[in-house]
């Protein structure tokens, strides 16, 4: 999804800078049928979603949908000139423009959350294998945690699992997403966690795992393809969970058991 913003917003701004771009204001409201036809002619197809007032005179902040993802911009009323929304670019004294902002930006990234979490457990359905369940019987939720043992904050995660496991039963995907010596962990991962059987002995894997000192190289494979098959699964399952939407990890999905 990362890319996929990416490569809208870039367009757009190529867009702007081939434009003959009028800042006047306008009478009219948004024409977003306009402004759809005016993606599509930089080979974008997305549907106007929702639109806002921005209390901006002649512009307005529109959502865009594509694959289920909402993108948030700035149009003029005729549809015809498409900014793309970066907040950490946007410089402002105006407090209700701020505010505005503000409460789109919260409606995008809840929209999105929820996209993303319906494919993230999605994968987590048809990757069975490489999910460690860890079990509470009195449980009322299932929280879902994607780890990546090269990330700093999904180790701050690790240490908080016997907190999370008093009322939640975890179920817990170790990838390699970061970098190679990811996949390399969590191909180690995969193979120590096999003769772990209770709860203590699986966070004690992981914790192990998810050490700043932990050498993949000393865990030993039974065959010689054994590591290259358990990265090349690992390697498609990050790819699945990106596509489905996931930006980056920790990514935890707390759901209530009905």
């Amino acid at each position: 999804m990362i890319q996929h913003i990416r490569s809208l917003h870039g367009r757009i701004l190529h867009l702007l800078a081939c434009s003959a771009l009028c800042l006047g204001s306008y009478a009219n409201a948004l024409d977003s049928k306009q402004l759809e036809s005016t993606l599509k002619a930089q080979r974008l197809s997305a549907k106007v979603a929702l639109t806002q007032d921005s209390s901006l005179q002649g512009f307005s902040f529109v959502v865009v949908e594509q694959g289920g993802f909402w993108i948030p911009l700035l149009a003029n009323d005729s549809g015809r000139v498409v900014l793309g929304i970066s907040p950490n670019l946007i410089f402002t004294t105006d407090e209700k423009f701020e505010a505005k902002l503000a409460a789109l930006l919260q409606k995008v990234s809840a929209n999105n959350k929820q996209v993303a979490d319906k494919g993230v457990l999605k994968v987590f359905k048809q990757h069975t294998n490489s999910t460690i369940t860890i079990a509470n019987e009195a449980a009322k939720y299932k929280t879902y945690i994607v780890l990546d043992p090269n990330c700093p904050y999904c180790r701050d995660e690790v240490e908080k699992l016997e907190e999370y496991a008093k009322d939640s039963t975890l179920e817990i995907m170790v990838v390699g997403i970061i970098q190679q010596s990811s996949i390399n962990k969590a191909a180690a991962f995969a193979k120590l966690i096999q003769n772990a059987k209770t709860k203590n002995e699986q966070i004690a894997v992981l914790k192990r795992v998810f050490d700043k000192s932990f050498d993949p190289s000393s865990v030993r494979f039974a065959k010689e393809t054994e590591q290259g098959d358990i990265s090349a699964t690992l390697v498609a399952t990050g790819l699945e969970l990106q596509k489905a939407g996931l930006q980056g990890v920790p990514y935890i999905i707390k759901e209530p058991i009905k």
